[in-house]
């Protein structure tokens, strides 16, 4: 069983550093800017438990929209 997990170990490294950085941008996203939809301690909440997917919810609905003023 360890030989199986130390072969899946060089897989996994990457998969983790972009969840994880991931999870970073979007918590940065959150702090920083205006969010929609929810109060901010829930898009930290849906960014924090649900993984990979959270953060892409996020960032694809959660964020205002950029207003340009012409």
């Amino acid at each position: 069983m360890t030989s199986t997990i130390l072969r899946m170990l060089p897989f996994f490294i990457p998969l983790l550093i972009i969840q994880y950085g991931l999870m970073i941008f979007a918590l940065v996203q959150v702090a920083k800017n205006e969010v929609a939809y929810l109060p901010k301690w829930a898009w930290i909440l849906i960014i924090v438990l649900f993984g990979v997917i959270g953060p892409i919810v996020f960032l694809i609905i959660g964020k205002k929209k950029e207003t340009e003023d012409d």
